[in-house]
């Protein structure tokens, strides 16, 4: 079995999107085991917001690039409002 070396693509901090989905997270590491973690994850499919336990298997990154100005802005937003009412990003199918 070939062992694949894990190559970070973000660094610690960076914000993070992938257009497509429209999710956008604060980048944390990707760990030995190849997983990438996250400081905040938002799923833009239903506007939650994902605690520190979320992880991606790091060849998804590929799906992400850096955010740019206005995106690090809406990003920012929504982790103020997510600071002040996180049972506003609990993922729900009863959301309002």
């Amino acid at each position: 079995m070939v062992k694949i070396p894990i190559i970070e693509k973000f660094k610690k901090g960076d914000y993070i999107i992938n257009r497509f989905a429209g999710d956008m997270a604060v980048y944390d590491k990707v760990d030995k085991k190849g997983y990438m973690h996250f400081k905040l994850y938002y799923g833009g499919m239903f506007g939650d917001v994902k605690d520190k336990d979320f992880t991606l298997i790091w060849r998804y990154q590929d799906n992400y690039e850096l955010c740019n100005d206005e995106e690090k802005k809406q990003l920012d937003e929504i982790i103020s409002e997510y600071k002040a009412s996180p049972e506003n990003y609990a993922l729900s199918l009863f959301r309002h």
